[in-house]
């Protein structure tokens, strides 16, 4: 079965470059009585067969160790043998690693690192190049590339135009820096360049999956203006529809959980984003909607950016974000009910993207024009 999660592509590719070693995703996502995982992964080796329950994590820092022993601890005592727990996540500092080693969490990261410790073999890769990759990753790859990227990823059917005033006017950025941004993604393997000097992505998922660490690391901290809680301390539930009608009467989108819970009619959101235009006056938003500053609230405003931050095939009333932007926002907060939610939103409406790409690709193939 081919892997649906980027990372988790990517860990299997890491990990089947060992010698002797076959890695198979089996199940995706993994549901059995109480316990819901992201998937089931069976390795294999010339004498063994061991079965792991993986979960899909994101944001992991030395801030957040604590959480995520406590989740882990937990999940793994709901398993049943033989049935092992495993960490899928993208980067992770040496401190971190290092605690997991001292914790004997087993996981694999998306730099290669390894750590898989059962009764029946015994390995660990640390990837001695992860942070010089990731610093040049980061400097390749700018706020003005990532938002570049988002917009090929949501039309990635069409080829990408050497004429690159249509793409400055959608992703709100200059001609000479969508020029950049073209080379510097071609440059790294995420585009292929044709004899016209036209472009089509390479690998959607390979994109997908760098644009969705690139909006954890840099393009969401850019766009995030600040985060608030109601005034009155109320639920979400008991302002979340007056949240939504304000928005369409105010040109905002809604993204966030509530913007996935609209889109996906299954998850009970208890915060939303809402996507602001850069003209609108966010301080007097905050205050028609009674909110207060508080970092710890569940109630965000980003800016907008270019003119495709919407999911344009959505009816009306609702004004909803995109759904790259839904799904990497539910992506890296460690919680079972959101990453059960994003997979819905990726089976949905990405999976149709990433086809549509391949279908392209092959076209252009078949054709012999691609360089």
């Amino acid at each position: 079965m081919r892997p649906k999660h980027p990372w988790l592509k990517k860990c299997l590719e890491q990990l089947e470059k060992l010698p002797q070693i076959c890695a198979t995703a089996t199940t995706e996502p993994y549901v059995y009585e109480e316990i819901l995982a992201d998937g089931k992964l069976t390795i294999e080796t010339s004498n063994y067969k061991i079965n792991y329950i993986f979960v899909i994590k994101s944001g992991i820092t030395a801030d957040t160790l604590d959480l995520q022993f406590e989740y882990l601890h937990h999940f793994s005592n709901r398993l049943y043998a033989p049935n092992r727990p495993l960490l899928i996540t993208n980067d992770l500092s040496d401190f971190v690693i290092d605690q997991f080693l001292e914790k004997n969490i087993e996981f694999l990261d998306t730099n290669g690192t390894i750590y898989l410790n059962n009764p029946t073999f015994y390995i660990l890769v640390r990837n001695s190049t992860r942070q010089t990759q990731k610093a040049s990753s980061s400097n390749n790859l700018t706020t003005s590339t990532l938002k570049l990227a988002f917009t090929l990823l949501q039309d990635p059917q069409r080829l990408i135009k050497s004429d690159q005033n249509r793409l400055a006017e959608l992703t709100g950025i200059d001609t000479k820096t969508v020029s950049r941004g073209l080379e510097s993604l071609h440059n790294l393997g995420y585009l292929q360049r044709l004899p016209t000097g036209d472009y089509l992505i390479s690998d959607y998922n390979k994109l997908l999956e760098r644009w969705e660490l690139g909006y954890v690391e840099n393009l969401r901290p850019s766009l995030l203006i600040e985060t608030y809680r109601p005034l009155k301390r109320q639920i979400f539930s008991e302002i979340s529809d007056e949240m939504i009608k304000f928005a369409a009467s105010n040109n905002l989108l809604i993204g966030g959980e509530l913007g996935a819970a609209i889109l996906t009619q299954y998850l009970r959101p208890i915060g939303t984003v809402l996507h602001i235009p850069e003209e609108q006056n966010y301080r007097k938003l905050m205050v028609n909607l009674r909110l207060v500053p508080d970092p710890q609230g569940n109630i965000s405003f980003f800016h907008q950016f270019g003119k495709r931050n919407r999911w344009w095939l959505h009816q009306e009333p609702d004004p909803i974000a995109d759904p790259l932007l839904l799904y990497a926002e539910l992506m890296m907060i460690p919680d079972d009910r959101l990453k059960e939610t994003a997979q819905r939103l990726y089976e949905k409406y990405i999976v149709y993207r990433r086809n549509r790409a391949e279908e392209l690709r092959t076209y252009t193939s078949r054709l012999d024009i691609v360089f």
